[in-house]
């Protein structure tokens, strides 16, 4: 999929066919799973050095329009998983990334 997506801006003639190909696979492994952990992971924030950043950006304020309407409802959680390949284009030796973002409710 990682390759696949790096043709994603541009695509030519034969990546649809290789789309297939991986829907036919995904259909052939049915018993298999993608598992995505929804967990938090436990940081201990002590392992960060604490940095006051208020001397250097003096003036920053949050752009928050002046008729912005108050927060409603729940608070949004966004999630990001990542997976890279590195070196592993045959052609000029790239490393590739790709990312899913999950937004829940």
């Amino acid at each position: 999929m990682s390759l696949l997506s790096s043709h994603s801006a541009l695509q030519r003639q034969g990546h649809l066919e290789t789309v297939f190909r991986v829907f036919v696979y995904l259909k052939a492994k049915h018993n298999s799973v993608m598992l995505f952990d929804p967990t938090y992971p436990h940081i201990d924030m002590r392992d960060f050095v604490i940095c006051d950043w208020k001397d250097f950006y003096r003036d920053a304020k949050e752009p928050i329009p002046l008729n912005a309407p108050p927060p409603r409802g729940k608070e949004v959680d966004l999630r990001l998983f990542v997976d890279a390949d590195y070196a592993n284009d045959k052609m000029n030796r790239r490393s590739r990334s790709c990312y899913i973002t999950f937004l829940w409710f």
